[in-house]
């Protein structure tokens, strides 16, 4: 009786499963976007934070630059008819001029959020800018489909300039990246 060899034997303990690593655990991205893991949809986003904090000053400079580079765009938009763009700069306070930077930075901004609330199926994201790009065809007279293309470089400098110096290659190659995406998916309406 005192041996114990009666007792019942307690259970083995269940054997040892290997440790998922932290990129296991991570949600998919969707195919369509560029990024190869989430962790490159979670920077992206990170540094879109910046830019959102300061929207109204990022949407300016933004789309002052790609008037100052494309001044010949100005004539397709008819809210810009007291702006001239030989003085333009960030700082312009036209009410026209104000409405359409913020317009244009939304849309970014509404891909960044549609993107973050669903990395696995960006769905929303396209929709939104195919809706853009289409709308572009029928309410822009005379605009052809480069002055999509023609955005990217006042939209990375703007990143870059918001950014500063966390404006690294990294950050560059994401949000390059980034308006490579939009500008698929605007043409994609665009051309439709």
């Amino acid at each position: 009786m005192g041996s114990g060899s009666s007792a019942p034997k307690a259970a083995p303990p269940p054997p040892a499963t290997e440790e998922k690593s932290p990129e296991a655990e991570q949600p998919q991205t969707d195919p369509r976007l560029p990024y190869s893991n989430f962790r490159e949809v979670f920077t992206l986003k990170n540094f879109w934070k910046t830019i959102r904090r300061n929207e109204k000053d990022c949407g300016k400079a933004m789309f002052a630059r790609y008037l100052k580079q494309q001044p010949d765009n100005k004539a397709m938009y008819a809210k810009l008819k007291n702006v001239d763009v030989s003085t333009l700069d960030a700082a312009c306070s036209d009410t026209g001029f104000e409405t359409i930077a913020a317009n244009y930075l939304k849309v970014f901004d509404d891909v960044v959020q549609a993107v973050e609330e669903k990395p696995g199926d960006v769905q929303a994201a396209c929709d939104r800018l195919t809706a853009v790009g289409k709308m572009h065809r029928t309410k822009v007279s005379g605009m052809d489909s480069s002055a999509f293309q023609q955005m990217e470089e006042p939209f990375l400098f703007m990143v870059g300039d918001v950014l500063q110096d966390r404006f690294n290659e990294k950050a560059e190659t994401l949000f390059r990246k980034f308006f490579q995406f939009c500008l698929k998916y605007l043409l994609e309406g665009f051309n439709k």
